[in-house]
């Protein structure tokens, strides 16, 4: 065969990429059926366990503790998740997708009355690991129970009064961010709550 000929130079390159670009393409095409089932079931393990914490209900975090609780205890309807375990006060928990710095933010945000908040979970962020991406610890989410909007950011650590959050320090955009996103579902709050 000729090294240099028509063949060697321009159709076996082109054949051979051809070739990996097959194997390549069948191989993550197996890889995605074959995971497809478990990526969903994880999703709707993820969504469930936020409307959970959203609504300050408390569990150990494994699938089957999420899925008996949430079965026994969520009823949806219209994109919102009621929670009828206290006969008195139920909770009425909301989705809400905003602008982050880098990507959208999604949470759920959870009244226990009109306008008093159950708790907050993140289901998605995009924000700067070690930075913005603080939204998700514990302790920024759990600020916001039992508080009412609207919200204002004051430096991280000193929140004291019913409507005052702390900010992240060296991520004040996406607290910006954040608090826009709970302030615009807390404003709708007598609607959400009451129009179930």
């Amino acid at each position: 065969m000729n090294k240099d000929g028509f063949y060697a130079l321009r159709i076996h390159p082109i054949v051979f990429m051809g070739i990996v670009t097959i194997v390549c393409v069948s191989i993550l095409s197996a890889l995605y059926l074959s995971t497809q089932d478990r990526v969903e079931a994880n999703e709707l393990f993820f969504l469930r366990r936020s409307v959970l914490d959203a609504a300050g209900i408390t569990h150990d975090g494994t699938v089957d503790a999420v899925q008996s609780l949430y079965e026994t205890s969520v009823t949806e309807t219209d994109g919102k998740y009621r929670i009828d375990g206290n006969e008195d006060s139920p909770v009425t928990v909301v989705e809400r997708t905003g602008p982050g710095l880098w990507g959208p933010i999604t949470v759920m945000i959870g009244f226990s009355s009109p306008q008093v908040l159950s708790g907050i979970s993140i289901v998605s962020q995009n924000e700067t690991p070690g930075l913005g991406a603080r939204i998700e610890e514990p302790w920024f989410t759990a600020q916001f129970a039992g508080k009412t909007g609207p919200f204002l950011l004051v430096e991280e650590g000193t929140s004291d009064a019913s409507n005052e959050v702390d900010a992240i320090t060296g991520a004040t955009r996406t607290s910006r961010y954040f608090r826009d996103i709970v302030n615009s579902v807390v404003s709708d709050g007598p609607s959400i709550y009451g129009g179930q």
